[in-house]
């Protein structure tokens, strides 16, 4: 046992020996040899004030550096240019830097270095991409003026005055990952340049590091290709980006080939471009990234954002906004939900905000505030990009024109996830404040074929949970205006001091829940009479029945021409002193109970086509026109067949007016 201990530690230590001895002989080698190989066998022509190897430690040190590429137009090779005050290298691979161009040390540092760097052409048959020129765990780099440039003579990398102090850097082709992963560093630069990839660049002013934080000064994203090029070039990507920030900073920076976490990350005044193409994307990429994105604390301070078309127009833009975000991570396991990412909070405020809502709107806001519990907008509006006779020669069937402004429109108590890639969307409260909202259409065009479903069936269609447990409307005005081609101006009803509650507004997808929907309105009808409304609906009940009953009192007859005008050919004068109206229905048809009282009413019936009053019939018809409304009937019942093709609120109006016809007039009027 002892002999072969002894055998054992003798082949051991004859191995190190071998091993010293090599390494002392490749040492005395670099010691001796190296300048003269330096001089004959590398592509550059090297001076220097003195040089020395360390002979145990294999480390390499000179001073007064002076390079230069022996053949500047050959791009097999790196070109070298400048000189460095100081050089000091451990444990150099001199046989890869002379056999493939590749500088392989365990460290490095450079005083005073002023370098030109062409890097060499990628090898035939390779993926086109350049090769890692380097490969050195520690760099540190003093007061130095560096630039590098890939062999087609576009800019890789530059900065001024730079001196940096990384430990553990590692350099990734893999475009899944991020291009290089490090410990630590310590740097401070001027005139910062880095090409992010083909079509992106980061540039700065000024960057520095202080006790691990890291600021940057005057920071840009921009693309290196113009958006035509860009467009042509690279189609399977969407939209082109670019940043511009005064100032951001970072507590704690921390990479690694897959992650990049962010701690108190802070960007000031940052001015967002981005710019979409219109076409469809040609070609997509299914693989998803490996890499991990993780802000702890992220702040956007006094921002601009503008989305654009491809023709430079705004889509979106918001004139200054403030953001932050808490516990952001995006990571291949969130990359599998419909949602790809995670957070813990957000909140962002802004104002002066612009949407191009498509062919016939736009929506601005004054300011908003938004959280993931809540939403607060001021001054909304819907505005329409064309005017009433514009709209009626563009569009090829009967539609809505509206005219939207609210004061303010405020969400509160909002829960929010996704279950089962669908959104479940809980909101306690709503509310809007002085909605202003005008209505027109034109009965010119040709009529709309397709099925006007009620609201219990329109909140059927939505695929995900949705609850609004409180919904109100608070001091607003309504006006619905209808243009015939036979009429002398539209017929218009308008609804002023306008106070709406929703009760459970929901898409009847919880099960077990309470699909009942209970609406009341309290209004001025015509801006002149009470008007209270009760409307019932029930969003599981797949005949879509309803109930809708109120009343209007003291309405001057004059007020309700504008609409029965076009509608029913007549005029009234007087008093209709109380409408009572008690209707059920669904989508099939509507019936119930219509009573109405008046003082001194008469009416004038008007011929259809040139609206001229019919004297003579007119005449006949006051004679049969109950003016004593003491002598009515309790009640008329009305019967009214659904036009599916028309709204809920057309059928609701043939219920009313099938009503006044049967009260006000004991003839038939054509």
């Amino acid at each position: 046992m002892k002999k072969t201990l002894k055998i054992s530690l003798i082949i051991l230590g004859s191995f190190l020996a071998l091993i010293l001895i090599i390494n002392i002989g490749f040492s005395l080698w670099l010691k001796y040899k190296l300048p003269d190989y330096l001089k004959n066998k590398t592509p550059y022509q090297i001076t220097y004030q003195s040089l020395n190897v360390e002979i145990l430690s294999g480390g390499i040190s000179a001073n007064q550096i002076k390079i230069k590429t022996k053949q500047p137009n050959n791009l097999e090779t790196i070109a070298l240019e400048g000189s460095l005050g100081i050089l000091n290298i451990s444990r150099l691979g001199v046989i890869e830097l002379l056999k493939n161009n590749r500088i392989e040390a365990s460290s490095i540092k450079l005083v005073k270095p002023d370098l030109r760097v062409r890097l060499a052409k990628p090898k035939a048959g390779k993926s086109g991409k350049d090769p890692i020129p380097f490969m050195i765990n520690n760099i540190e780099i003093d007061h130095g003026n560096i630039g590098v440039k890939r062999s087609d003579e576009t800019q890789l990398f530059s900065a001024k005055d730079l001196n940096l102090n990384v430990k553990n850097l590692s350099l990734n082709q893999d475009p899944d990952e991020l291009p290089f992963a490090l410990d630590s560093y310590n740097i401070t630069a001027k005139d910062f340049f880095f090409r992010l990839d083909q079509i992106y660049s980061i540039t700065s002013s000024d960057i520095k590091t202080d006790n691990g934080k890291l600021e940057i000064d005057d920071f840009e994203m921009k693309s290196l290709v113009d958006f035509k090029n860009w467009e042509q070039s690279f189609r399977s990507q969407k939209s082109l980006f670019g940043i511009k920030s005064k100032k951001l900073t970072f507590d704690e920076l921390v990479f690694s080939k897959t992650k990049l976490s962010l701690k108190n990350a802070q960007i000031k005044d940052p001015e967002f471009v981005i710019q979409n193409r219109d076409n469809k994307v040609v070609k997509t990429s299914k693989k998803k990234s490996r890499f991990d994105l993780n802000f702890e604390n992220f702040d956007i301070i006094n921002g601009k954002l503008s989305i654009l078309k491809s023709n430079g127009k705004k889509t979106l833009s918001i004139a200054k906004f403030d953001a932050n975000i808490k516990s952001f991570l995006m990571n291949e396991e969130t990359s599998k939900n419909k949602l790809p990412f995670s957070y813990q909070d957000y909140k962002i405020s802004g104002n002066q905000f612009f949407y191009d809502a498509g062919q016939y709107y736009t929506v601005d806001l004054s300011s908003f505030d938004v959280t993931s519990k809540s939403i607060d907008l001021k001054d909304f509006n819907l505005n329409p990009k064309v005017s009433r006779a514009e709209f009626v020669r563009m569009i090829p069937m009967e539609n809505d024109l509206f005219d939207i402004s609210v004061n303010r429109v405020q969400l509160s108590g909002l829960r929010w996830k996704f279950e089962n890639d669908q959104p479940d969307i809980l909101l306690k409260n709503a509310r809007l404040t002085n909605v202003d909202a005008n209505i027109f259409r034109s009965k010119i065009p040709r009529d709309n074929p397709k099925e006007k479903l009620l609201y219990s069936k329109l909140l059927r269609t939505i695929k995900f949970p949705l609850v609004v447990e409180n919904l109100d409307l608070v001091q607003s005005k309504l006006v619905y205006e209808e243009d015939k081609p036979d009429s002398n101006g539209p017929g218009k009803v308008i609804f002023t001091n306008f106070n709406m509650n929703v009760k459970n507004l929901n898409s009847n997808k919880k099960k077990g829940a309470n699909t009942n929907v209970p609406i009341v309105i309290n209004c001025k009808f015509m801006d002149a009479s009470p008007m209270k409304v009760n409307w019932n609906f029930d969003t599981a009940n797949m005949r879509d029945n309803f109930t809708i009953g109120g009343y209007i009192n003291n309405l001057p007859a004059n007020d309700i021409n504008p609409f029965i005008k076009p509608y029913m050919n007549i005029t009234a004068t007087g008093t209709i002193t109380s409408l009572n109206f008690d209707f059920k229905g669904n989508n099939d048809i509507m019936n119930g109970k219509f009573r109405i009282t008046h003082k001194d009413l008469k009416v004038n019936i008007l011929d259809k086509d040139t609206k001229e009053k019919k004297k003579f019939l007119s005449a006949v018809a006051n004679l049969v026109v109950k003016k004593d409304s003491k002598k009515f009937p309790e009640s008329v019942d009305i019967y009214v067949e659904r036009n599916k093709q028309r709204s809920f609120f057309n059928f609701y109006w043939k219920g009313i007016e099938d009503g006044l016809k049967k009260t006000l007039l004991v003839v038939k009027i054509d």
